[in-house]
């Protein structure tokens, strides 16, 4: 996931990576082994905090991430204004690069103080590397700043989440929803936004009789998991969905409500309403095909409002995915840029202080800009046309409580890859949609057996 209004692509793809782990979390190992003579820390626990910084005392962090949009240095220098005597070092590295090297950097005995937390570090727990931050959360209030701690809060092997100790905050956060073509919708007199997913399911039959591909998607590199993340948002528990997406023991995805998802999906390729030949056709090539007029509607994230915005102009729209039943609340899928403590940092109270700068109405500015979600919905700057309708879409994310985790975000290491490959033999014709939700839960069983 990479939201940046001034690289679209680079941005689509470190969202893509950020929320699958798609890349490195399967090759990489127990941090403590992977640096020779590297020890793992026995001060991940903070004891009672303090949220006073001396102010007489000069202090360096090094934050070590791979946000290539304006965000991350953004909020650096204005902590930076606001605290004169901390000096906040920036380590940037390429996103490909840093998923291969991040394990390796915080098990050194020079690791940054901050780091963004990213699929695979969750390797780090068990060695002690992280700091547990949740008294500082308490000192500050995190709870009541910040959603979606829960995507952030492991046990103590790592291998689950939503439940232990909290490690991090997520800064600026991302979510799915529909964009849709004003213009075309009006031509083809589609009223919208549809209150049900049987609504939105009709706009998209309308769209397919006037000749028009009604859902723009690319299957490639695993696009479809957009849809089937929002329709599963839509049809599960949030109970059910997290406990499978956190890797909670006994979990499965083989439920009624998840085969009703997978059902609507399939329904959407066979009835011909999705791109045609979905699987040779690029997550990214999808949102530029619809930013150039292709299509009707699309489902993606808040990182591709800004290109959607650029290509349609005036003519771009946005509306959450409906609920099943109307006037249900409303929820979707999404995860963040999320930034965790070195349980080595010599500085965790500044490094704490800077986690929790990134909830304040000053951050929350600089995170709109960089086109990211706000932890404070409510502080971020108001703006207009397609950028404030998925502004106002957020808003009702965030008021309902319903953002949910991708399914392979957190659910094992190798998710990514087994839900690629089961979407595109589901677009393919190639499965069942019982023996795709088979294959997912295989993979989740061989990981947390």
């Amino acid at each position: 996931m990479s939201p940046s209004p001034s690289s679209p692509s680079s941005l689509s793809r470190r969202t893509f990576l950020t929320v699958t782990g798609a890349v490195g979390a399967a090759a990489l190992t127990a941090c403590s082994e992977l640096t020779p003579g590297a020890s793992s820390s026995d001060k991940s626990s903070t004891g009672p905090v303090s949220t006073a910084i001396p102010a007489d005392e000069k202090i360096t962090l090094v934050v070590a991430d791979a946000d290539d949009t304006t965000m991350t240095p953004g909020l650096i220098a204005a902590f930076r204004k606001k605290h004169p005597n901390i000096t906040v070092k920036r380590n940037y590295t390429g996103w490909d690069d840093y998923l291969k090297s991040i394990n390796t950097t915080m098990s050194a005995d020079s690791a940054p103080d901050i780091a963004q937390f990213t699929s695979g570090m969750q390797n780090l727990v068990p060695g002690r590397l992280l700091l547990k931050v949740g008294e500082y959360g308490k000192a500050y209030g995190w709870a009541k700043k910040f959603p979606g701690l829960d995507q952030i809060t492991l046990t103590p092997d790592g291998k689950t989440v939503g439940t232990g100790h909290l490690y991090g905050v997520g800064a600026g956060l991302s979510f799915e929803g529909v964009y849709y073509n004003k213009s075309k919708a009006q031509k083809l007199g589609l009223t919208v936004p549809p209150a049900t997913l049987e609504e939105l399911e009709a706009l998209f039959a309308k769209a397919k009789a006037a000749g028009e591909t009604a859902l723009v998607a690319g299957n490639l590199d695993g696009g479809l998991n957009h849809a089937f993340n929002v329709l599963l948002s839509a049809h599960l528990t949030p109970k059910d969905r997290e406990a499978w997406a956190y890797g909670h023991q006994s979990a499965t995805i083989v439920l009624p409500e998840a085969e009703k998802a997978a059902e609507t999906l399939k329904r959407w390729v066979d009835e011909g309403y999705v791109t045609p030949k979905v699987n040779g056709v690029s997550d990214n090539d999808a949102t530029a095909a619809f930013a150039k007029g292709d299509g009707v509607f699309r489902i993606s994230g808040n990182w591709a409002a800004a290109a959607v915005a650029e290509g349609l102009g005036e003519g771009a729209g946005y509306f959450n995915m409906p609920p099943v039943t109307s006037g249900g609340k409303v929820r979707t899928t999404g995860a963040g840029v999320y930034y965790c403590v070195s349980s080595k940092s010599k500085n965790a109270a500044a490094a704490a202080a800077f986690l929790d700068f990134t909830a304040g109405a000053e951050a929350a500015a600089i995170t709109a800009k960089a086109g990211f979600m706000a932890p404070d919905a409510g502080a971020m700057p108001s703006q207009s046309g397609l950028l404030g309708d998925v502004q106002k879409g957020w808003q009702a994310v965030v008021k309902d409580a319903g953002l949910q985790p991708f399914i392979q975000n957190s659910s094992s290491p190798t998710m990514a890859d087994t839900l690629t490959t089961q979407l595109q033999l589901l677009a393919g014709g190639k499965t069942t949609t019982e023996k795709f939700l088979a294959g997912l839960q295989t993979d989740f069983e061989n990981y947390h057996k």
